[in-house]
């Protein structure tokens, strides 16, 4: 028996066999596991009876009372358009520098009357 299989026990909620309980009493770091884990399990009140019933009668009293959210209106960003308007935006940035790289290259400077 190893201490990570004892401990995940615990962690479980499970029982501890008797090869395990022998273990936690000679382990120390598993003592204090068990001792944690028995002191919270004598700290739990446990949940009152009929309790998720008042909850669920609560909620459904509210949920009857108000009015519906209204709906946000979508950000400028979240819309089909301002996809496509970017899309076509980097698009024509790309163009033009595409086009200014080519006529910088293909259009010599000597063209223009200057010396060869």
């Amino acid at each position: 028996m190893t201490c990570t299989q004892t401990q995940e026990k615990l962690a479980r909620g499970e029982a501890l066999d008797d090869l395990e309980r022998d273990h936690a009493l000679a382990c120390a770091d598993c003592g204090i596991l068990v001792a944690l884990a028995s002191t919270l399990d004598a700290l739990d009140p446990g949940v009152p009876a009929g309790f998720a019933d008042r909850v669920m009668a609560r909620i459904t009293a509210e949920a009857g009372g108000s009015a519906p959210e209204p709906p946000r209106p979508p950000r400028w960003y979240e819309g089909r358009w301002a996809g496509a308007l970017l899309t076509a935006a980097a698009a024509l940035v790309a163009l033009l520098n595409a086009a200014k790289f080519f006529i910088s290259v293909l259009l010599p400077v000597g063209s223009f009357g200057g010396a060869p």
